[in-house]
C-alpha cells in the first residue's frame, strides 16, 4: 500500500503490522549481532511440566507435539525419560512418526540418562548440570576435576549414539569468576564436538544488559559452536532477555507456550517467536496464525488459565472499550487505511480479530458504530441516553456488556 507521507513519516510495514521503524534504524542495527537463523526449542513439555501441578500424560504429550511440529517449531523437548515411563512411552510412539522436529531429551550427566534416552527413540539432548560451584560441591559431590570428566564422559557417549547434544550448563549467571565458565565449556569441547552450547539464567536475574554482555563472551570465546540460552520469568524479563540474547548472536532459544515451567516459568513461545519476527525482523519459519490455537490446546491440557491480557494469546488483548482508543482507532484507520492503527500487531496475523465492547469507558463513537451494524438511527439525545444506561449498567457489573446487554438498552432508548 502507497501511505501518504506526513512530516516526512510513513507507516513502517513489516509481515502486515505496523511496527516501530527505530528497532531499524541503521544505528540500532549496528549494536546488534544478529545469527543468520534462529531455532525454537520449545521445553513446554518437560519444563512447563515442572510448574507445580502440571501434569501432562502421555497422550497429551504425543498430542501437544503433534500440534507444536505443525507450526514448525525446530526443536521440541518431550520430557525426562529417566524420570517416567510416560515419558519414555511418549518418546517411543513420537519415534515411529515422521515429525520434522527434533525430539529432544533432557538427560543430567549421568551415563544412564544418556543411553535411555537413545532407547527410548530421542533425536537429541539438551544434556544439562548446574556449574555453579557451590552446587557441584554441595550438590553433585565433586570436585571440579571429576565434574568435567563426568560432562565429558556423558557428552562422548552421546555422540557415539548419533544423538543430537546441547551442553547446557545452567545457573551461568549467578557465577562471578568467568573463567570458571570458560573453563567447563572450554575442557569439554576440546574432548567432545557437541553440537550446541547453552547458558542459563535460571532464575530470571539478569538485566539484558548483562546478558548482552556473557552472549558475547561466549560468542568470543566459542566462535564456532552454535549458542542457546535458557531463561526463567522470575523478574518478568524473559521476553526481554531472549530478544536481546539473539541480538547479541545467540543462535536458538529454549521456550515454553503459556509461559509455562518451574516457578514464573519460561520465556514465552508465542512472545519470543512473535518478537523476532516483528522487533528483530527475524523469520522464524514458524507459523504465527496458529499461535493463538496451540495456546489454547495447551491451557485446556494443562489447566493452568492464562491471563486475559497476556501478550499474543490473551483473551481480550484485541478488545477495546476505551472510547478514546476506539474513536482514534476509526479516525486513524480511514486516514491511513491501517485497521489496526492503535493495536501494536495486526490481529490477522494471528488469526483474531479485533473487538469494540461497551462499558464504563466507552465513547459516543462506539454506541455510533454499533447502532450502525444493526442498521439503526438514533438523534444525538439517544445516543447520549444510550451511552448513558451503558456506563451506568457497566459499573454495576464490573464488566463490559455483551450483545444481548447492549441490545436491551438500544430497544429501552429507542423503542
Amino acid at each position: 500500500m502507497d501511505f501518504q507521507e506526513l512530516e516526512g513519516c510513513k507507516p513502517f510495514i513489516l509481515k502486515n503490522s505496523w511496527v516501530s521503524p527505530l528497532n531499524f534504524h541503521p544505528e540500532v542495527r549496528s549494536k546488534m549481532n544478529l545469527p543468520k537463523k534462529v531455532l525454537i526449542h520449545d521445553v513446554t513439555l518437560r519444563d512447563g511440566e515442572q510448574m507445580a501441578g502440571v501434569v501432562f500424560t502421555e497422550d497429551e504429550k504425543v498430542f501437544i507435539a503433534q500440534e507444536l511440529d505443525k507450526i514448525g517449531i525446530q526443536m521440541i523437548e518431550i520430557g525426562t525419560p529417566a524420570v517416567s515411563e510416560e515419558d519414555q512411552r511418549a518418546f517411543k510412539r513420537l519415534s515411529k512418526m515422521n515429525l520434522r522436529a527434533k525430539k529432544i531429551a533432557l538427560a543430567r550427566i549421568i551415563e544412564e540418562d544418556v543411553k535411555l534416552a537413545a532407547e527410548c527413540g530421542a533425536d537429541g539432548l539438551f544434556y544439562e548440570t548446574g556449574i555453579n560451584p557451590y552446587f557441584v560441591k554441595h550438590v553433585l559431590g565433586l570436585d571440579s576435576k571429576e565434574f568435567i570428566n563426568r560432562i565429558i564422559k556423558g557428552a562422548k557417549l552421546a555422540k557415539e549414539l548419533g544423538l543430537f547434544v546441547e551442553f547446557c550448563g545452567w545457573d551461568t549467571f549467578r557465577i562471578n569468576n568467568l573463567e570458571w565458565i570458560k573453563t567447563v565449556y572450554t575442557e569439554l569441547l576440546k574432548n567432545v564436538e557437541v553440537d550446541q552450547i547453552g547458558i542459563s539464567d535460571t532464575f530470571g536475574q539478569a538485566h539484558p544488559f548483562t546478558v548482552n554482555f556473557l552472549v558475547r563472551k561466549m560468542k568470543e570465546w566459542f566462535p564456532s559452536v552454535p549458542l542457546a540460552l535458557h531463561v526463567h520469568n522470575d523478574y518478568g524479563l524473559a521476553t526481554a532477555t531472549a530478544l536481546m540474547a539473539v541480538a547479541s548472536g545467540a543462535e536458538a532459544v529454549e521456550t515454553s507456550f503459556n509461559c509455562l515451567g518451574e516457578r514464573t516459568g519460561n520465556a514465552s513461545t508465542e512472545e519470543v517467536v512473535m518478537g523476532l519476527e516483528m522487533i528483530l525482523g527475524i523469520d522464524t519459519q514458524i507459523d504465527c496464525s496458529q499461535l493463538y490455537t496451540v495456546s489454547k490446546h495447551i491451557e485446556e491440557i494443562s489447566k493452568v488459565r492464562v491471563a486475559p491480557n497476556k501478550p499474543i494469546v490473551g483473551e481480550r488483548i484485541f478488545h477495546s472499550e476505551s472510547g478514546i482508543v476506539i474513536d482514534a482507532n476509526e479516525k486513524m484507520s480511514k486516514g491511513s487505511g491501517i485497521e489496526y492503527s492503535m493495536f501494536p500487531y495486526n490481529p490477522e496475523s494471528l488469526n483474531r480479530k479485533l473487538k469494540y465492547v461497551g462499558g464504563k469507558k466507552s465513547g459516543r463513537a462506539f454506541i455510533k458504530l454499533y447502532l450502525q451494524k444493526k442498521g439503526l438511527k438514533a438523534s444525538d439525545a439517544q445516543v447520549e441516553e444510550i451511552l448513558m444506561r451503558v456506563k451506568k449498567q457497566s459499573i454495576v457489573m464490573k464488566n463490559y456488556l455483551d450483545e444481548e446487554e447492549l441490545d436491551k438498552i438500544v430497544k429501552i432508548v429507542l423503542g
